[in-house]
């Protein structure tokens, strides 16, 4: 991860990158995140399911 990236429940792209199609979230083992980075980025992506912005599943 870069350090200009921030992890934010707006920015959508780089959240994408951190689900797989089905909408389940990555494991830090297989993307290579620290485990403080993963937490802040599954709380980000459940914030951003939340307001509808990512869907749960692909079948949305």
């Amino acid at each position: 991860m870069s350090k200009d990236t921030t992890i934010d429940y707006k920015n959508l792209d780089f959240l994408k990158k951190h689900t797989t199609e089905n909408g389940k979230i990555i494991p830090c083992r297989v993307s290579g995140t620290t485990n403080f980075e993963q937490r802040r980025i599954s709380t980000e992506i459940k914030r951003a399911r939340f307001l509808s912005l990512l869907p749960y599943t692909d079948r949305h």
